[in-house]
């Protein structure tokens, strides 16, 4: 498949989804022009390092923030499962 990244064709393969690589090709398209009009100065490879700067720190604080909303929901879910044995001991009849 071909995806196009500041008017350059570039051919990918892989086993990603078509529409997946689009979407990847669109964000590093995206980036790399949002740093082209913040920097039109600056060579195409000071670019390239500044766009996967950024796009593997959105990756980190992704990863970070899928860390610690699993950790939430561990924690969570122990206290319901305490909260339903709890409740069904009181619940059984008693002597």
């Amino acid at each position: 498949m071909t995806v196009e990244i500041l008017g350059r064709t570039f051919t990918l393969k892989g086993s990603v989804s078509q529409g997946s690589l689009q979407a990847v090709a669109r964000e590093v398209d995206a980036q790399l022009r949002e740093l082209q009009q913040a920097f039109p100065t600056r060579p195409l490879s000071d670019l390239a390092i500044l766009a996967a700067l950024n796009l593997a720190y959105e990756c980190l604080e992704s990863k970070e923030d899928h860390q610690q909303l699993q950790t939430e929901i561990e924690t969570r879910s122990k206290q319901l499962i305490q909260i339903l044995e709890a409740s069904d001991s009181s619940f059984l009849p008693g002597p």
